[in-house]
């Protein structure tokens, strides 16, 4: 269990949730047929860009917090899960919305390729939106864990940590024998008698 709720394994968590999202987003969501006898196109499809250009952003926001999330300190596995929490609702609700109400979802598109603003054609869903919601479920289920285990991770050492500079010991080598005898030159000895 240990091994399951580290960083690694909650980075790659969150990774498999971006490149779901960004899978869904790049599938078609929703298909329009359109009376042919109205306009010229009669299909319309528009893809989870399209209907929900959110997704993928938050799915990129999630790649990288989470590939961030290796080398965070403390606070920052924080403010990542933060935004992988934000960025996994707004997944959900991308979908949820696009499930919920396809016709406002498409309308821009539609208008676009119609140049009608009314309600035209028969609108169907794909299965799409819903792995949508499922790789925002993921982020989210990322950051809880991560505000949950986050505090038990080891913290890298940097080398200008205070205590890393206390215990790194210090070599002697010519550079620093150089300046020694500088020094004793300096306070009117000779470093050669020493030598001897």
């Amino acid at each position: 269990m240990k091994k399951l709720t580290s960083a690694r394994y909650l980075a790659m968590l969150g990774v498999l949730g971006a490149l779901l999202g960004f899978w869904s987003a790049t599938r078609t969501w929703i298909t329009v047929d359109v009376p042919a006898s109205s306009v010229q196109i009669p299909q319309i499809v528009i893809d989870g860009a399209t209907a929900a250009a959110s997704v993928t952003a938050v799915c990129v926001v999630v790649l990288a917090g989470s590939l961030a999330l290796l080398i965070a300190g403390k606070i920052s596995r924080y403010i990542i899960a933060a935004l992988s929490l934000l960025a996994g609702g707004a997944a959900i609700a991308a979908g949820a919305n696009a499930l919920g109400d396809p016709q406002a979802v498409a309308a821009t598109a539609v208008a676009e390729a119609t140049g009608l603003t009314q309600n035209v054609g028969e609108y169907t869903l794909t299965a799409w939106p819903v792995l949508a919601i499922v790789a925002g479920a993921l982020m989210a289920l990322q950051a809880l864990l991560i505000f949950v285990f986050a505090r038990r991770w080891p913290t890298k050492a940097s080398k200008y940590d205070r205590q890393v500079a206390k215990n790194a010991q210090v070599n002697k080598d010519d550079s620093s024998r150089s300046i020694a005898n500088w020094e004793q030159l300096s306070a009117g000895e000779d470093p050669t008698t020493e030598a001897k």
